[in-house]
């Protein structure tokens, strides 16, 4: 019998750009009869475990030991720009399978004919979480009849902190990162919640990444606001735990207000339900 071949996803990057890689790398492992193995460093960008955030039943790996794999690979593709020979956004598989295992390193979505947007999905919401991301989810009440997700630390007040610096991204991704921040900005979010209680909403429910965010809009908006309060704005352990829940409280509302070009936004709006309205700050609003 012949042995088992294996597609390695090396995500990389923050929660739902890891999220996005895993999903996409899934549905191809299952297209090719291989077995998905998710590496799953933790690093500045992401110090949780897999195991804090899911329930995850399939084979992990969580230290370098994956760099073993990597250099037995019959087929190696490396999405991540700024490292030495990378080719993002490269066709996985595009041609003749060689067989044997398959290695991927990528922050992003995978390009190739074998997966969909439909399949990525769905695998997304089997995804079961851990209990402590549960027991957050249960501590808000939901759904609510609108939610938000603002997101702004990005740009030069943000570039100190590691999973923010310019040298994550080639310049013009940056520059486009930093401009549909600006796009985000809570002054157009307080303006579209507004409109949305004096048309009839009762509560939102709102995600951001900086405490002055939460700070403008419970002063606006009083109790009819929701979140997950919090002393911490970082990317430790826990605080994935508090972004995982958030993520999983902005998909339970009819109506998404989602911060475009962003991989937190993009997985809120993939979970959310076809019935589900979305609308993008800086193109709908």
């Amino acid at each position: 019998m012949a042995a088992l071949s294996h597609l390695f996803i090396d995500a990389q990057h923050g929660l739902c750009n890891r999220l996005r890689a895993m999903a996409s790398a899934a549905v191809i492992a299952r297209a090719t009869g291989r077995q998905l193995v998710v590496v799953w460093r933790p690093d500045h960008h992401c110090q949780a475990r897999l195991a804090d955030l899911l329930d995850y039943p399939g084979p992990v790996i969580e230290d370098d030991s994956a760099d073993r794999f990597r250099a037995r690979a019959t087929r190696v593709y490396n999405y991540m720009e700024i490292e030495p020979g990378s080719a993002y956004g490269a066709a996985v598989l595009g041609g003749t399978d060689p067989g044997g295992d398959v290695y991927i390193r990528s922050a992003y979505s995978l390009t190739s004919h074998l997966t969909s947007m439909a399949q990525e999905q769905l695998f997304l919401r089997r995804l079961v979480p851990s209990q402590p991301v549960w027991d957050l989810v249960q501590s808000v009440p939901h759904p609510s009849d609108v939610a938000a997700h603002i997101r702004m630390a990005t740009g030069p007040d943000f570039e100190h902190l590691s999973f923010e610096s310019s040298a994550n991204w080639p310049a013009e991704r940056h520059r486009e990162l930093t401009e549909w921040r600006q796009k985000s900005d809570v002054s157009r979010f307080v303006d579209r919640l507004s409109r949305a209680f004096d048309q009839g909403a009762r509560h939102a429910f709102v995600a951001a990444d900086l405490a002055a965010t939460y700070s403008a809009l419970s002063d606006r908006f009083g109790t009819r606001l929701r979140f997950l309060p919090r002393d911490s704005y970082d990317r430790s352990a826990r605080q994935l735990q508090y972004a995982l829940a958030d993520l999983m409280l902005l998909t339970t509302a009819p109506l998404l207000l989602a911060s475009h070009w962003s991989s937190f936004s993009d997985v809120a709006q993939r979970l959310s339900r076809p019935f589900h309205r979305v609308e993008r700050s800086g193109i709908d609003f």
